[in-house]
């Protein structure tokens, strides 16, 4: 077992996993340059822009002070806004910086058209499986 202290950091990996195959998929099936390189490049990518910024911006938190603040007592209801928060924070940013890597000057070009399906798809991913990265980081931690 490790120690409590890493269950945000393998919850924050995880989620990552999670986010950086469905963003990478649904941003080169947008571009229609989906090939087994682009989608390993593109994951890489993802993966290490992602867990640092899931590290240093604490979006979830923000969800759920929101939640608290607005009085939501449904657990379900609750689950949904908060991630629809970490979702529209943390899709911009990781999308910003992995499209700028990707297509560097070109970025406000093609960003805009992809964010919505970005954050779209990223939100479904938050919703189903942070309360299953939560899950296994516990189990890992206890």
């Amino acid at each position: 077992m490790l120690d409590k202290s890493w269950t945000g950091k393998i919850i924050n990996f995880l989620i990552n996993v999670f986010l950086g195959i469905v963003l990478v998929l649904v941003g080169l099936l947008l571009s229609g340059n989906l090939t087994p390189l682009m989608f390993a490049q593109s994951f890489i990518v993802s993966m290490g822009v992602g867990y640092l910024i899931c590290d240093f911006i604490p979006a979830p938190m923000w969800g759920q002070k929101l939640v608290a603040a607005l009085g939501i007592k449904n657990a379900l209801l609750g689950h949904l806004i908060s991630s629809a928060v970490g979702a529209v924070v943390l899709i911009t940013c990781i999308s910003f910086f992995c499209q700028f890597v990707a297509v560097g000057d070109l970025l406000f070009v093609v960003w805009p058209h992809a964010l919505p399906y970005l954050i779209a798809s990223g939100y479904v991913v938050i919703v189903v499986f942070m309360p299953i990265c939560q899950k296994i980081a516990l189990a890992l931690t206890e």
